[in-house]
């Protein structure tokens, strides 16, 4: 199986049901064993009690795992462990287990393993920024795209009434039409326990491009309204009934290039690795293990 966009769906079907093989996934030959995720399991809920053990979890921890295994085959492939910064972080991480006595504790071959695999993902990005560094060019070119993306469009502060009831929904609307407050309206009506503090108004602003994008059933309610209109009809998504209100709503202006260059740049970098690492999953050969 060498497509990566059907690993989700594999290992929830690994996690359905009762059983589990002991060995969950082949990467590229190497196993997964179910021990492995139990032990990640176990490590998060000793500093985390309150989380609990669900497939959903173990998917994530799966998924994680198989990430780390190509990034890190990845790098031994390229040599990068032996690397001068490498074998130095190595060295000194050593020495200092030594001086701390933590090379004599039960756990610590399996903790060493773990240090061994981050500093090697580690060194793995480091890699990929030396040699697909993100140029001065790539940084402008994204935020003239951007700016060209955005002219002429509005962002508007939300405010939220979110329920699982229709019927409150709707009640909401008619208080709203009956000129309530839409913060008292909003702590009457909304399940969402922060709406007690924030009377349901967003902190920020969303650029209406961005909803466009993200969430197009409230762009398509809002888009239209101006400051201190409302969603007349409930905006109904995953068995919650929305209402939509306009707290404000302005020109969208990009901040100067020169504040946002180095946020770019990052996010431009962060593409990248991204990018390396599907092309990793697109290139590996990931199969369920025989049952």
């Amino acid at each position: 199986m060498k497509k990566h966009y059907f690993l989700p769906a594999l290992i929830m079907a690994l996690f359905s049901g009762g059983l589990m093989a002991e060995t969950l996934l082949t990467v590229n030959g190497n196993k997964i064993d179910s021990r492995e995720i139990d032990r990640q399991i176990k490590l998060i809920r000793q500093d985390n009690p309150q989380i609990s053990d669900s497939p959903e979890l173990r998917n994530e921890l799966l998924s994680n795992t198989v990430t780390r295994m190509l990034v890190n085959q990845e790098a031994r492939r390229l040599k990068l462990e032996q690397g001068q910064e490498f074998k130095t972080a190595s060295e000194n991480a050593r020495k200092s287990a030594k001086e701390q006595g933590a090379d004599k504790h039960p756990d610590f071959k399996q903790q060493w393993e773990d240090f061994q695999a981050e500093l090697l993902a580690e060194a793995f990005v480091a890699h990929i920024v030396q040699t697909d560094p993100v140029s001065d060019q790539e940084v402008r070119q994204a935020y003239d795209e951007s700016k060209k993306y955005y002219q002429g469009s509005s962002e508007v502060r939300l405010g939220e009434i979110l329920t699982p009831k229709k019927a409150d929904a709707e009640q909401a609307i008619k208080d709203l039409k009956a000129k309530k407050p839409f913060t008292d309206t909003a702590r009457k009506y909304s399940a969402d326990p922060t709406v007690k503090q924030t009377g349901g108004i967003n902190p920020e602003f969303d650029a209406l491009k961005d909803l466009e994008q993200s969430v197009p059933p409230i762009y398509a309610a809002v888009k239209d309204l101006k400051k201190g209109q409302f969603t007349s009809t409930p905006v109904v998504g995953n068995g919650v009934f929305g209402i939509f209100y306009i707290h404000d709503k302005r020109p969208l202006q990009l901040p100067p290039f020169e504040q946002v260059q180095n946020n770019i740049r990052h996010n431009l970098q962060q593409q990248k690795i991204s990018r390396a690492v599907g092309t990793l999953y697109q290139k590996a050969t990931i199969t369920p293990a025989n049952k």
